[in-house]
């Protein structure tokens, strides 16, 4: 005999479902999150109260720049719950956007995708290894939420800032730097990732050549036409195995969920994420990495977004970073209840310029 189901339909308000009492984030679609916006600026929320009920969402659906700037312009939120729209932003970048977001154009045939994603190679082999040498400003801002002991039990902390630094960064002769640093990231070079916080590097060539790379070798499907400003945006599906991975992760120190001990990884993972390309140049305009962490049972998830856009250096208009994003989940079980460490760095490049010496020949007084 068919076991039957049963469905209990209750009707309530999207704030209701993010106020209530939760051990773990609460999911919502892009358009509940809107709603919830809209229902919390008409019962005048103030800014504070807004933030930290976000705090404690995650989204089911890719929450798209174009939809952040609308969401932020149309209901004129607050400093502190535009901060956690863009973590939203950033957490969801490996999602697929909503449906409304997506093109119904039909997809292209096959010759056409591989023309589009040969038109990708050659803008990160040409465009990004040529950029001229300049600089820029990194700003980064640092997020978690972490358990915290309160009077004598545990509690998820939400989503709070825990500290934003600025650094100089630039591109000569084909080399990322940091003047922070004094670090160098070799031509095709990756990134590297640690705890507590997180850092990153590669944003201007080396990580999008790697994965370029390393899929072409693995696995590159069609996805999906995104809606963008100036038209639809192709967006390629790739999967990178392990053996033909060369993205490599370094983390120190997270908590194990089997044997809760600190516990380190470095390694080259097997990895996936989305390209987004311009159909019409070729441009990429955004990459994604999302990978497991192995060994570790539930392994920690690992997430990095780079977007791309028009800068302009002494005079010319080039394509480089505008924005990355890197995100580290883990989870165990304590308590017999989930418990989560989630970390977040939002990165920012500004102020873009040449970098270059200036000189003056001054003579001597004894040839006057």
């Amino acid at each position: 005999m068919r076991a039957g189901v049963c469905l209990l339909i209750v009707v309530f308000s999207a704030g209701q479902a993010f106020s209530a009492p939760r051990s773990a984030p609460v999911r919502a679609r892009v358009a509940e999150l809107q709603q919830f916006l809209e229902e919390e600026q008409a019962s005048r929320a103030s800014d504070g109260d807004l933030a930290q009920k976000l705090a404690g969402v995650e989204l089911s659906e890719q929450l798209t720049e174009s939809r952040l700037a609308a969401l932020k312009a149309q209901l004129g939120v607050g400093e502190m719950t535009a901060t956690e729209l863009d973590l939203l932003a950033d957490m969801s970048a490996s999602l697929r956007p909503p449906a409304g977001e997506m093109s119904a154009d039909p997809p292209p045939d096959a010759a056409r995708s591989q023309g589009m994603i040969r038109a990708a190679e050659n803008f990160a082999a040409a465009t990004l290894k040529n950029l001229p040498d300049f600089l820029a400003t990194r700003t980064t801002q640092s997020f978690a939420d972490v358990p915290i002991v309160v009077e004598h039990s545990k509690a998820q902390s939400g989503m709070h800032p825990i500290g934003t630094y600025t650094a100089e960064v630039g591109f000569r002769s084909g080399l990322e730097f940091s003047r922070e640093s004094g670090g160098v990231a070799e031509r095709g070079g990756t990134r590297r990732v640690s705890l507590p916080g997180l850092s990153s590097a590669g944003e201007f060539g080396p990580v999008l050549a790697t994965v370029l790379r390393d899929s072409s070798r693995g696995t590159t499907a069609w996805s999906y036409w995104q809606k963008g400003s100036a038209g639809s945006i192709a967006v390629f599906r790739y999967d990178v195995p392990k053996q033909d991975a060369h993205y490599h992760i370094d983390i120190c120190c997270a908590k194990n969920p089997d044997t809760k001990e600190e516990m380190s990884y470095h390694g080259t993972p097997a990895y996936g994420g989305f390209v987004s390309i311009d159909p019409a140049t070729g441009d990429v305009l955004r990459v994604t990495i999302d990978a497991e962490i192995p060994d570790w049972n539930p392994p920690p998830r690992f997430g990095l977004l780079v977007s791309y856009g028009e800068v302009e250096i002494s005079g010319k208009s080039l394509i480089c970073p505008l924005r990355s994003a890197v995100t580290l989940r883990s989870s165990w079980i304590d308590e017999k209840r989930p418990w989560h460490d989630t970390r977040v760095n939002d990165v920012a490049f500004a102020h873009y310029r040449r970098f270059g010496t200036t000189a003056k020949v001054v003579p001597s007084a004894a040839g006057r």
